[in-house]
């Protein structure tokens, strides 16, 4: 193992890495290579503004992306016969299927497909999925995962006001910005309904003052003025910006060529 300029001295490992280890992900991006790269060269994707993308992998979360039902039969071939090469098995029973409709009517083909196929086992259409913490729909709507986002928020709000609910005000302040200001993912949202939104706008502002002991009707401008936390309205647009800040200075050409083209 090399640290800066020094070596340590040469030891084998017998049974891989523990779980969160700092090697694992550098040794999985290795041990995939050659399957990721049989996909991308399967010559089946979608054309995205000139780019064919088939695939996104994120550690052992790997998304297969085609355009039609063949297509990405060939791109699960491909993957089937990697697994066997590089002696791999594919959890069948976390692998589903998801069809995104086009946005006109008209360019529709059918409602339903035959089903796909892993090898001898058949795969399961689902309308919604969670993916790396989001919750896509094959609607392209985003309501799901507004819809989450508020559950979680009360779950955190009642664990932090079950445990911290007799410490001062300036501790709840750092633990409700730690534990409920994490909307990493409100800078997706794209597709929704306003009633969606509005009611986690409503859950944010119940979860501060159910936290902080405030009466229901105090007035939330004095709340905020009071504890210094951001409004609703606020943490949306610091979430929208850090993401433009991150996918600025990301060297990652298809992630800066779909952020471009708001995907």
């Amino acid at each position: 193992m090399a640290w800066h300029n020094s070596t340590s001295q040469f030891f084998t490992l017998g049974n891989g890495t523990r779980q969160g280890g700092v090697l694992s992900p550098w040794f999985f991006a290795r041990y995939l290579r050659e399957l990721l790269s049989s996909v991308v060269g399967a010559g089946a994707g979608c054309n995205i503004g000139g780019l064919t993308i088939n695939v996104l992998a994120y550690a052992d979360d790997i998304v297969l992306i085609a355009p039609s039902w063949r297509g990405l039969q060939r791109l699960i071939d491909v993957v089937a016969a990697q697994s066997v090469t590089i002696n791999m098995e594919v959890n069948v029973c976390k692998t589903v299927c998801m069809v995104f409709n086009p946005r006109s009517r008209s360019k529709i083909v059918s409602q339903s497909f035959s089903a796909l196929h892993l090898g001898s086992q058949s795969l399961q259409y689902v309308p919604n999925f969670k993916y790396l913490g989001h919750k896509l729909m094959d609607t392209n709507m985003d309501d799901a995962d507004i819809q989450r986002e508020i559950t979680n928020m009360f779950i955190r709000t009642n664990l932090l006001l079950r445990k911290f609910s007799k410490c001062s005000v300036n501790v709840k302040t750092v633990l409700f910005k730690s534990y409920c200001l994490c909307l990493y993912d409100a800078s997706l949202w794209k597709c929704f309904n306003a009633g969606t939104l509005a009611k986690l706008r409503s859950c944010y502002n119940r979860c501060i003052k159910l936290f902080f002991g405030y009466k229901r009707r105090d007035s939330m401008t004095n709340v905020f003025l009071q504890l210094c936390l951001p409004t609703f309205d606020t943490v949306l647009i610091n979430s929208a910006a850090t993401f433009h800040c991150q996918w600025t200075l990301c060297q990652n050409r298809i992630v800066r060529h779909l952020c471009l083209l708001g995907y």
